[in-house]
């Protein structure tokens, strides 16, 4: 083989590994940053949803929304128990939803279901705070406070399932 011949040869072969180097190290960082962000995220979705979970169970709304049908069944009376939320519980995923396609697993599904219920059971509490169902019957009355003790109890199983779902796929180190 003749020198130019085999000077060109080594110059695309040359070429040709620093080309395939760089797109091996590009997809590699590219691909370490995704999971560090993905692994983040998820995290930060830990930490709202557990925070959310224990505000629930430490509050005792589950034992007191049983006291309230209790109440009403016993009276036939109506009661609408005063909420007024003055905060927003839902930061992390607000200012996330448009990432959570990043995680991994059942996540995408389960977070997104998880708020949106927190979303309706808040709703219903403040309906029944501010008089908006003031004029429905007693039979419906009560049976929004036992969807309303049904879908907590859903929320918090569910919750815990999406924990559990973390764990499993961003193992803790």
């Amino acid at each position: 083989m003749s020198q130019p011949i085999a000077q060109i040869i080594s110059v695309v072969i040359g070429g040709f590994l620093a080309i395939t180097g760089g797109l091996v190290t590009t997809y590699y960082l590219e691909k370490q940053r995704r999971t560090i962000e993905s692994r983040n995220l998820a995290l930060a979705f830990k930490g709202e949803i557990t925070a959310l979970i224990e505000h629930i169970v430490e509050r005792n709304y589950l034992n007191r929304l049983t006291q309230v049908i209790d109440q009403i069944e016993s009276t036939r009376q109506s009661f609408y128990m005063p909420l007024h939320i003055r905060f927003s519980y839902d930061r992390v995923y607000d200012q996330n939803v448009a990432r959570i396609g990043v995680l991994k697993g059942q996540l995408p599904l389960q977070i997104p279901l998880f708020y949106t219920r927190l979303t309706s059971v808040l709703e219903d509490f403040s309906n029944l705070g501010d008089g908006r169902y003031s004029s429905l019957e007693l039979d419906i009355l009560l049976r929004i406070y036992r969807d309303l003790h049904r879908i907590i109890e859903a929320q918090i199983g569910l919750g815990n399932e999406i924990l559990q779902e973390i764990d499993r796929v961003y193992k803790p180190k």
